[in-house]
């Protein structure tokens, strides 16, 4: 029975801790050991296991290296010698129990001085955290289960089982960051079977023995397993980055503290570099990028009308000697290639007209269009791509796609099987 009296429960924010090894076993990808105590967190509750170092007790001190630049020109000191790197902690076969998945081994008895990723835990503290508090907040103002938690390093994954609005959503975040700003104490209790009862807390399963359950006070009540800051305030931050829906479910994909601060940088960089480029104050982009892309809109009509100009001087320059009249032009989309081919038709003598140009994709493929007054295309247009490594089809009497051939290998197939 799980007895939550690890080092990463009783003092969560222990960052260095003094153990011995009871046990190294081979493991995938290196060793598995097993401590007489650790601060290290198991992987589990949707929360990542902690990793760090685990060095002897015994091992020389590091030795120290050339001074490289440092403010006081003074040597750092490198790493200690027999220093295992634990990967990931992960549960033991027992209920309480921690393996270190680590890199090298280290013999039963040796005592272990280890230290924790800090940043990497505390970050995963601050993401718990957090979502505890949308969840809290989701299911006090719409009724919904979190079913499904999931802590990545690039966002939070929280399903819901229920449709949340991108509105509804903000409304949430707010919400969360009021609870954060509140700084309100986060309190891991282990009530008794009858304090357990009398308890209004979310719960996502049954659980046999002695149950955790995390208090933020006026937020939320869960029963979890996680490590947590000790207030709200320590989250720091809450941003929800994406709100998707599904099967009647709702994903809210967000961030917390230090990740979600990095984020708001660097979205707030990416914001002045593109007011710079448009020269623009940060609050008028919206509204200048709208404006760019309605020109580039009337722009393209513009040039589409000018194309369409000259390729009907062209057409009318044609003289074909017979019944197939080919033709290459560079720069022509495909909605040009079929206007091409129709006003050929229209224009000439032709009875059978095909249209190439270069592919936009600027990858060597040649761009085509086969068009037809009463010959079906499709079969002389799947032997031209067997032949010419191509690929596309359409309708009786025009065809369209792309081959991977030169522009003399396409107009000596063309004239051999349509001429």
């Amino acid at each position: 029975m799980e007895t939550f009296d690890e080092l990463y429960y009783t003092d969560p924010c222990a960052r260095e801790f003094d153990a011995r090894v009871t046990s190294c076993e081979p493991a995938e990808g290196g060793f598995a050991i097993a401590l007489d105590a650790t601060a290290f967190y198991p992987t589990g509750g949707g929360q990542p296991g902690d990793r760090g170092t685990l060095v002897p007790a015994d091992a020389p001190a590091p030795a120290p290296a050339a001074a490289q630049g440092t403010p006081e020109g003074e040597p750092t000191a490198t790493e200690a010698p027999g220093t295992v790197h634990v990967r990931e902690a992960v549960p033991g076969a027992e209920p309480g129990t921690v393996l270190h998945l680590t890199d090298a081994p280290l013999a039963v008895g040796t005592r272990v001085h280890g230290t924790l990723d800090w940043t990497w835990r505390r970050d995963n503290m601050e993401a718990h955290t957090g979502e505890h508090i949308v969840s809290g907040i989701v299911h006090a103002l719409f009724g919904y289960e979190n079913v499904g938690f999931h802590m990545g390093e690039k966002c939070i994954e929280v399903d819901f089982d229920g449709i949340l609005t991108p509105e509804q959503a903000l409304d949430v975040e707010r919400r969360a960051n009021q609870a954060v700003r509140d700084d309100v104490p986060v309190r891991a209790l282990l009530p008794t079977p009858e304090q357990l009862d009398a308890m209004d807390y979310r719960s996502k399963k049954d659980h046999d023995g002695q149950i955790r359950v995390v208090v933020i006070d006026g937020v939320d009540s869960c029963a979890c397993c996680g490590t947590h800051v000790a207030t709200t305030g320590q989250v720091g931050l809450v941003k929800i980055l994406r709100v998707g829906t599904k099967k009647k479910k709702t994903r809210i994909e967000l961030l917390c503290g230090r990740r979600a601060l990095e984020l708001c940088e660097d979205l707030t960089g990416r914001l002045r570099d593109t007011s710079n480029f448009l020269s623009v104050a940060d609050e008028d982009v919206p509204d200048a990028v709208r404006r760019l892309s309605g020109e580039k809109d009337e722009l393209k009509h513009l040039l589409k009308q000018a194309n369409r100009k000259i390729i009907d001087q062209e057409v009318a320059s044609f003289s074909p000697t017979g019944a197939l009249l080919t033709c290459y032009r560079d720069g022509l989309d495909v909605d040009e290639l079929r206007y091409l081919c129709e006003r050929a038709l229209e224009r000439t003598e032709a009875t059978t007209c095909a249209a190439l140009s270069p592919a936009a994709a600027g990858d060597g493929r040649i761009a085509y269009v086969l068009a037809s007054e009463d010959a079906d295309l499709r079969a002389a247009c799947k032997q031209l791509n067997g032949r010419l490594n191509g690929r596309g089809g359409g309708k009786p009497h025009m065809v369209q796609g792309s081959w991977a051939a030169t522009r003399a290998e396409a107009e000596a197939a063309i004239a051999e099987l349509l001429g």
